[in-house]
C-alpha cells in the first residue's frame, strides 16, 4: 500500500512541532450550520459504468496495489523481474471468489496468446487470500488474478516483491468508505457525485488501541495507544489553464486511547501524479508544506494539527467537517472544522491553493486520479500516523460520513449513498476491528474480526417487468423516493384484431394495483409486474341479431359460447333457419363451418363469426280447387289451402288444374296458367281467377243446329252466362214434317235438353195439297189425252 503520512501526536515528531508555535498564535473560528438531513432523488449523481478497464491501482517498484473490477472471464496481471531467493507477497480480498496464478514469462505469453491458463507455478483460489511464493529462479514473473465466477467481481489486492515473506498482515483501515461503486442485488452499479462539503460524525464510547511489535509497511511503534479517526477526501480542481489537479484531504481526529487526550489536523496531499509534490509558495493555511516520508518516495505535503482536549469524556462525540470552494480570486480553498454538537463548527484550518481555477470540488466516482488513488470518501478508523497500524483491545464507536448537496448550493446533508466496510486511501491499518452497519452511512465499529465487505446503500432497484415480452427493466432510485409509473391502457397490435389491455401492476407479489397510472414510494428493493393481457376481436355477422352483442374483445384463451335456436322467427311472416356457423380466422380466407347450432368457441386468435341462416317467407296459397305447390322441384304441396314456408329467392310453382268438375253438372275452368314466383317477401296468394261452366246436354231425334252445328246430340260445358241457341228446324219423316221450334237460352246452370218435334200439320198439308196438285196437274193431261183418244 502507498504510505500517507497522517503528521501529529505527543509523540514529538518534527512536523507537528514546527506548527505547534502556530497554534499559540491562532485563534479558534467558529460557524454554525443547519442543515436539513435529507437523501437526495437520483438526480443528483451522475450514473456511470463499470467495465474491464475500470482499476484505481498504484504501483511502484517492486509492488502493486489497487482495486479492480473484473467482469466474467477475464483478468488482471502485473510482473516482476524477480532475483531467487526473493518472495512475491500477496494479498486479495474480492466480493466473490478468484483464482491467483503465479506464472513465469513464457506461461504467461502462452496464456496471452492461447487463452488456456493450464500451466502455471502456483495458484490459489478464494475471496480472501494472503501468503507468498518463493522464486527459485531469476526471471520475469506474473502474477494473474482471475475471475472464475459467472459474474462480475471487485477485487482489493496488494501485491509486492520482497526479500523475507510477510505473513498475515494483511490489513486496512476499518469504517466507512464510499468508492462510488455500489451492490445491488448482485449487481454492481457506479455512480459518481461532487459536493463541497462532507461531515464524519465519530461516537467513541469505548476505545483502547495498541501497536503490535510489526507492521505491514515496516513502520511501527510497538505499545503506541494512539489512533486515528480519518476523514479523507479527493479534491478536483480544474485549473482555467485546461489542467484537472487532484488533492488528497485528510480531516484528522487522534486519540489517545491511554490518556483520552485528542487532537484534530489536516493534511493536503497533491495526488495529480505518482509522488507528486506540494510548493510551499502555492499553499497556505495554519500548516506548512514540509517533507514526509513515505514508502514510494519522498514528497512534501501540508499538515496542520492542534490539540483539542487533554482529557476526553467518554462518550466522546466530535464532527469532522471539511469544505471546498474558490476564493474571490478564484484560488481553491479548503476549510478543516470541527464540531461538538453539530451544528456550532470550529474552523481550525483553511489552506488556499494559489493556482488559478474555474472550479474546485470534491468528487466521489469510480474513478482513478493521478496519484494512483481512488476518488472516494472515506470515514475510518486506522493506526495514528507515519503508516502504521493498531490493534484494537477494546473498542466501541459509531461512525456516520455526510455530504452536502446540490452541488454547488449545498442546501441539504446525507448519508454517503454506499458504504463499504474498509478504507483504501490511507496507509495507516488496523487490526481486530470488526464493522456493523447501523443504518445509511452510519456504522459500528467493535473489536472482532477484521471483514472486509459492502456493508448497504440506500440506492435502491425498481425491476420493472413487462409481460408484453418478459423483459425487465432496472431503475435506480434512492430510498423513500417517489416515482409515477403509466401505462397506456391499451395497446394496439393490428387494428380491429388483436391488442394487449392493461391489467394490473402487481407489486412485489404480494398487492395488485389495478389502475394503470401507479404511485410508488420506493422503501426498499422494488419488483413491479406490469400485467397485460392479450384480446382478439370477436367479430360476429348475425342476420338474426341474437349473436351481435358478443361481438367485442376476448382475452386470450377464454371460450365463448354461441348458441342459436334451429329456428328464429322474426315475425311479419319471416323465419331464419340455422344452417352453421363460419368460422374464420379474421382478414383471410381461412375458416371452418360448424353445423351445430351450440359451439364452443376458444379465442386463441381474431375470429370473424358468420351465422348462416336461411331465410324463409311463409306463402299462402288458397284456391277453390286443388292444387299443387311445388317448391323448387324438391317438395309438392297439394290441397285447396296449402300454407307453407319458402326459401328467399327460391321459385314457387303453383299447378292449378284447368278445369275442376264440380258436383250437378258444374265445372270450374283456371283461366291462368301455372305460376312460377321467386320468393322475395311473404305472400298471400289467393287464385280467382276461375269461371264457371255447365254441363250441356242437348238430345234430339233429329239433327238440329246447335250453336251452329248440326248434331243430334251434344253434350258440352258451357260458360255460365253463354248462350245456346238451337235454331229451329224442321225435317220429313214417316210422310210428314216434323218441326221444332229452336231455342235460346242463356246459361247458368247445368241444362239437359231434348228436342222436341211436332208434326208439322200446315206443311204436311201443304205438301200435301201441292202433291195433289202437282199430280193433278201431271194426271188431268193424261186422262184428257186418253179421253180424247178415245
Amino acid at each position: 500500500m502507498r504510505t500517507h503520512l497522517i503528521a501529529g501526536g505527543t509523540l514529538g515528531l518534527v512536523l507537528i512541532m514546527t506548527f505547534m508555535a502556530l497554534l499559540l498564535s491562532t485563534a479558534l473560528s467558529m460557524a454554525n450550520t443547519n442543515y436539513i438531513i435529507e437523501i437526495p432523488p437520483i438526480s443528483v449523481f451522475n450514473v456511470t459504468n463499470l467495465s474491464s478497464s475500470t482499476s484505481f491501482s498504484y504501483s511502484y517498484t517492486n509492488m502493486t496495489g489497487g482495486v479492480t473490477y473484473l467482469p466474467p472471464a477475464w483478468y488482471y496481471a502485473y510482473n516482476f523481474s524477480a532475483t531467487a531467493g526473493s518472495y512475491i507477497d500477496y494479498s486479495v480480498w474480492s466480493t466473490s471468489p478468484i483464482t491467483l496464478y503465479i506464472l513465469t514469462n513464457q506461461q504467461f505469453m502462452k496464456y496471452f496468446n492461447e487463452g488456456n491458463l493450464s500451466e502455471y507455478l502456483y495458484s490459489i483460489t478464494g475471496n480472501n487470500v494472503s501468503g507468498y511464493y518463493h522464486v527459485n529462479r531469476t526471471g520475469t514473473y506474473y502474477v494473474v488474478i482471475a475471475n472464475i465466477e459467472l459474474k462480475p467481481v471487485l477485487v482489493m489486492y496488494a501485491i509486492s516483491l520482497t526479500g523475507k515473506p510477510t505473513l498475515n498482515q494483511w490489513g486496512f483501515p476499518v469504517g466507512i468508505a464510499d468508492y462510488g461503486i455500489a451492490i445491488i442485488n448482485g449487481t454492481y452499479f457506479a455512480y459518481e457525485y461532487k459536493t463541497n462539503e462532507f461531515i464524519g460524525e465519530a461516537s467513541i464510547y469505548n476505545a483502547f488501541t495498541q501497536e503490535p511489535g510489526s507492521c505491514p509497511t515496516g513502520y511501527v511503534e510497538p505499545g503506541n495507544n494512539w489512533f486515528s479517526i480519518q476523514l479523507n477526501t479527493i479534491l478536483v480542481v480544474n485549473t482555467v489553464s485546461g489542467y484537472v489537479q487532484y488533492y488528497w484531504l485528510q480531516n484528522v481526529l487522534l486519540f489517545d486511547s491511554l490518556n483520552r487526550t485528542a487532537q484534530v489536523g489536516d493534511n493536503v496531499w497533491n495526488s495529480s501524479l505518482i509522488n507528486a509534490s506540494l510548493s510551499n509558495n502555492l499553499v497556505s493555511g495554519n500548516g506548512e508544506v514540509s517533507p514526509a516520508n513515505t514508502t514510494t518516495g519522498n514528497i512534501t505535503a501540508y499538515a496542520y494539527y492542534t490539540e483539542i482536549t487533554q482529557q476526553a469524556r467518554m462518550p466522546f462525540t466530535i464532527y469532522l467537517i471539511t469544505r471546498t470552494g474558490l476564493t474571490s480570486n478564484d484560488y481553491p480553498w479548503i476549510a478543516f472544522g470541527y464540531s461538538y454538537n453539530g451544528r456550532s463548527i470550529t474552523w481550525f484550518d483553511n489552506v488556499t491553493i494559489r493556482v488559478k481555477s474555474s472550479s474546485a470540488y470534491m468528487e466521489v466516482s469510480p474513478t482513478s486520479n493521478g496519484g494512483g488513488l481512488m476518488n472516494d470518501a472515506e470515514l475510518v478508523i486506522a493506526g495514528p500516523w507515519n503508516s502504521e497500524c493498531t490493534m484494537a483491545k477494546s473498542l466501541n464507536t459509531t461512525l456516520a460520513l455526510y455530504f452536502a448537496w446540490p452541488y454547488p448550493s449545498d442546501y441539504y446533508l446525507s448519508p454517503v449513498p454506499s458504504m463499504w466496510s474498509f478504507g483504501s486511501d490511507t496507509a495507516e491499518i488496523i487490526f481486530d476491528a470488526h464493522v456493523i452497519p447501523l443504518n445509511y452511512g452510519t456504522i459500528n465499529v467493535v473489536r472482532g474480526t477484521e471483514e472486509l465487505s459492502f456493508l448497504n446503500t440506500y440506492f435502491i432497484p425498481l425491476a420493472i417487468t413487462n409481460s408484453l415480452n418478459e423483459s425487465t427493466v432496472i431503475n435506480i432510485y434512492t430510498v423513500n423516493s417517489t416515482t409515477t409509473l403509466t401505462e397506456p391502457p391499451i395497446i394496439t397490435v393490428v387494428p380491429n384484431e388483436s391488442r394487449y389491455v392493461f391489467t394490473n401492476y402487481v407489486v412485489n407479489n404480494s398487492y395488485a394495483i389495478s389502475r394503470n397510472t401507479l404511485n410508488l414510494t420506493l422503501e426498499g428493493p422494488t419488483n413491479v409486474y406490469i400485467n397485460y393481457t392479450l384480446q382478439y376481436m370477436l367479430t360476429i355477422n348475425d342476420l338474426s341479431g341474437l349473436l351481435n352483442d358478443k361481438s367485442g374483445w376476448y382475452n386470450y384463451d377464454s371460450m365463448i359460447t354461441l348458441s342459436e335456436p334451429a329456428i328464429y322467427y322474426l315475425g311479419n311472416e319471416t323465419r331464419l333457419i340455422f344452417n352453421a356457423y363460419y368460422i374464420y380466422l379474421t382478414g383471410t380466407n381461412l375458416y371452418h363451418a360448424v353445423m351445430n347450432n351450440t359451439v364452443n368457441l376458444l379465442i386463441d386468435s381474431p375470429y370473424t363469426v358468420i351465422v348462416n341462416w336461411t331465410k324463409q317467407y311463409q306463402v299462402s296459397v288458397s284456391s277453390p280447387v286443388p292444387i299443387t305447390v311445388s317448391l323448387s322441384g324438391l317438395q309438392n304441396i297439394s290441397g285447396y289451402s296449402v300454407v307453407t314456408w319458402v326459401n328467399k329467392s327460391s321459385t314457387l310453382i303453383i299447378l292449378v288444374p284447368r278445369y275442376y268438375v264440380l258436383s250437378n253438372g258444374t265445372r270450374l275452368v283456371y283461366l291462368g296458367g301455372n305460376e312460377a314466383i321467386t320468393v322475395n317477401s311473404p305472400l298471400s296468394i289467393s287464385l280467382s281467377n276461375f269461371v264457371r261452366q255447365y254441363l250441356v246436354t242437348v238430345y234430339s231425334k233429329y239433327p238440329v243446329s246447335i250453336n251452329g252445328t248440326y248434331t243430334t246430340n251434344m253434350t258440352g260445358w258451357l260458360y255460365g252466362g253463354e248462350v245456346l241457341m238451337i235454331k229451329p228446324s224442321t225435317v220429313f219423316n214417316d210422310g210428314v214434317f216434323l218441326s221444332e221450334p229452336g231455342l235460346v237460352i242463356t246459361v247458368n246452370r247445368p241444362v239437359s235438353i231434348t228436342v222436341v218435334w211436332h208434326v208439322n200439320y200446315m206443311l204436311t198439308v201443304i205438301m200435301y195439297a201441292i202433291m195433289i196438285a202437282v199430280i193433278y196437274a201431271l194426271t188431268m193431261p193424261i186422262i184428257r189425252r186418253r179421253h180424247s183418244k178415245h
